[in-house]
């Protein structure tokens, strides 16, 4: 995979989410960053999908982060213990710790609102983009 940002779900349910409280922080970061491409976890796009889903509009959603040219990030057998590695050392909760390894494997940065996820991507050396 090329150099991506990986986004977590904060970032995503902002951009889907007209009445979310980082809406607006969201278009400009996805505006400002689009040339250098983006990313996310499959866990991460299901979280953000769940609220769409409820309202029967995951289809819409979904072409939403595909058309701004979001690339899902597979997980398989061998992720079970980076992930929780990753979850443990940094004490983060699964969702948080899913995005974390996302950008620690792909070498990328790191999009998020979550102060607790922005320190712990610091820690583990990760960037955080602004």
């Amino acid at each position: 995979m090329a150099r991506v940002i990986v986004l977590d779900a904060h970032v995503l349910i902002g951009f889907l989410d007209a009445t979310d409280p980082h809406h607006a922080a969201s278009l400009d970061l996805l505006e400002r960053r689009f040339v250098d491409g983006f990313a996310t976890s499959v866990l991460t796009a299901a979280e953000t999908l769940v609220h769409p889903t409820r309202a029967n509009r995951q289809d819409a959603a979904m072409a939403a982060l595909l058309r701004i040219g979001v690339q899902l990030i597979a997980l398989n057998a061998t992720d079970a213990v980076a992930l929780a590695r990753v979850r443990t050392t940094y004490r983060l909760r699964m969702p948080d710790a899913v995005a974390l390894h996302a950008a620690i494997s792909t070498g990328a940065e790191l999009a998020t609102f979550d102060e607790v996820l922005s320190a712990a991507a610091d820690r583990a050396g990760v960037t955080v983009a602004n």
